[in-house]
C-alpha cells in the first residue's frame, strides 16, 4: 500500500507525536508499504545536518504563535507539495493532526473519496492553561472542547492511543467510530543494555561528582510546562532529605529548561541534578538501563511513550495517576502511580529507593508488562485496519 500521513509536526521537531509517526512508518515499511509524510517546512538553520528518516513532502510554513518549536503549514502555498502527493498517488490517507496540514489532509481525502481516518495524539484541554495563561481556565478548556468537536465531527474513524483519550473524545459528543491502537515501541531497540549502561554510569560519575553513589533517577522528555516538572522539583527536596545520595538526570530540552534549572538551584538541589540535551533514540536504552528508577510526572500525556521505553529496558517507573500514565501503570504494575502532589510523589519514589528487592521485582514486572505495547503488535493492528478501511482503493 501507498500511505500518506498528514502531520503538522515532524523532524527536526522532537515530540511524542513525531516519535509515534516514525515508529509506525518504520513498522509499515518493513511490511512492504510505501509512505510519504506531508509536513511543514522548517527554517534552513533548523534543518542543517538533518536527514529525513522517511520520504517527506514539505509544505511552506510560517511561525506558530503559541510555540516557537512548531510551524504552521500554509496550504495556499502548497502547489508543489500537492503535485508531489499526486505523483505518489496514495491508497491510504491517515491524518495525524488538527491544524492546517490536518485540514489539508481532510480536504484531500474528501476530494478523492477516501474515508477520513485520523489519530488524536493530544488531550488539548489539559494544555490550555500552559499556552493561554491569561485566559480563565473554564473559557480556554471549553474552547478546546468546541474546537476539537468541530475538527473531528465528520471523521469516519478516529484512532486513540489509549482508552482514556477515546473516552475523552466521546465525552465531547464526537460520535465517530473509534479504534484504540497504542503507539508501539520497538522492542528490538528498547531492551536492557547492562554493559553499555555500566559504562554510561562510570562516564556520568566522571563528569558529575557524586553520581557514583546512591540511586540514579532519570527523566526523559521535553522540558515544557505540560510535563509538570515543578512537581518533580518539589518532590526531590523530600527525596534528597530522606536519601541524600539520590541523583537525578534530566535528558531533554525545551522552552522551560533555563527556568527549571533556576528552580532546582533555588531549592538547593544543584549538586543532585545533571542535565543532558536531547539524545538519539538509539542511545536512550542505555540511559534507561543505567537508571535505577524512571520518573515521569506529566499529567497530560495521551500515552507516554517514554514510560513504555523505560519499562521495556527493565526500569521501574513512578508516574502520576492521570491520563496515559494511569492506563499504562494501572494497578501499580511495573512501578507506582502517585497523586499529583509532591508529598505522595516523593513517598512513592522513596519506597523504591529504600527497597532494592522491590525495585528488582518491579523491574521484572515492568519489562513483562510493557510487551503489551510493542510496535510489532500495534503495526499488525494498524495494517489490518488500513486493509479493511481502504479495501476499495487498493
Amino acid at each position: 500500500m501507498r500511505i500518506a500521513f498528514f502531520a503538522d509536526a515532524y523532524h527536526p521537531r522532537i515530540s511524542g507525536q513525531v516519535t509515534s509517526l516514525d515508529e509506525f512508518c518504520k513498522g509499515l515499511t518493513e511490511r512492504g508499504h510505501e509512505v510519504r509524510i506531508v509536513c511543514p517546512e522548517y527554517p534552513a538553520e533548523r534543518m542543517e545536518g538533518h536527514t529525513d528518516l522517511f520520504p517527506t513532502i514539505r509544505v511552506p510554513s510560517g511561525t506558530a504563535i503559541v510555540s516557537k518549536d512548531d510551524r504552521l503549514g500554509q496550504p495556499w502555498r502548497g502547489y508543489y507539495a500537492m503535485k508531489a502527493l499526486k505523483a505518489f498517488n496514495p491508497q491510504v490517507v491517515h491524518i495525524q493532526t488538527e491544524f492546517s496540514i490536518g485540514a489539508m489532509g481532510r480536504r484531500y481525502a474528501r476530494r478523492h473519496g477516501f474515508p477520513i481516518l485520523s489519530t488524536c495524539h493530544t488531550h488539548y484541554e489539559m494544555y490550555m492553561k500552559g499556552y493561554f495563561p491569561l485566559l480563565p481556565e473554564f473559557i480556554s478548556r471549553s474552547g478546546a472542547r468546541t474546537w476539537l468537536r468541530n475538527i473531528y465531527a465528520n471523521d469516519d474513524v478516529i484512532i486513540a492511543p489509549t482508552q482514556i483519550i477515546r473516552d475523552v473524545m466521546q465525552s465531547y459528543g464526537i460520535d465517530s467510530h473509534y479504534e484504540v491502537i497504542p503507539t508501539g515501541v520497538n522492542e528490538e531497540v528498547f531492551q536492557p543494555r547492562p554493559a553499555e549502561a555500566a559504562a554510561f554510569r562510570r562516564s556520568l560519575a566522571e563528569s558529575e561528582p557524586g553520581f557514583d553513589k546512591g540511586c540514579l533517577i532519570v527523566y526523559v522528555g521535553r522540558i515544557g510546562k505540560e510535563k509538570n516538572l515543578d512537581l518533580l522539583a518539589q518532590a526531590m527536596v523530600s527525596i534528597v532529605r530522606e536519601a541524600p545520595d539520590t541523583r537525578l538526570l534530566i535528558v531533554g530540552d525545551g522552552p522551560r529548561k533555563e527556568e527549571l534549572q533556576g528552580t532546582f538551584q533555588n531549592l538547593g538541589l544543584s549538586g543532585h541534578v545533571a542535565w543532558r540535551g536531547f539524545m538519539d533514540r538509539d542511545t536512550l536504552p542505555v540511559v534507561y538501563t543505567a537508571a535505577d528508577l524512571f520518573v515521569f510526572p506529566s499529567k497530560t500525556e495521551a500515552q507516554g511513550l517514554v514510560t513504555i521505553e523505560a519499562m521495556l529496558c527493565g526500569t521501574p517507573v513512578v508516574g502520576v495517576n492521570m491520563m496515559g500514565s494511569a492506563e499504562i501503570l494501572k494497578g501499580d504494575i511495573g512501578g507506582f502511580l502517585a497523586e499529583d502532589n509532591s508529598e505522595d510523589y516523593a513517598a512513592k519514589t522513596l519506597a523504591l529507593i529504600r527497597d532494592p528487592a522491590l525495585r528488582v521485582a518491579k523491574a521484572a514486572e515492568a519489562r513483562d508488562h510493557a510487551k503489551n505495547w510493542t510496535m510489532s503488535r500495534s503495526c499488525d493492528v494498524m495494517d489490518s485496519l488500513y486493509k479493511r478501511l481502504f479495501a476499495s482503493f487498493l
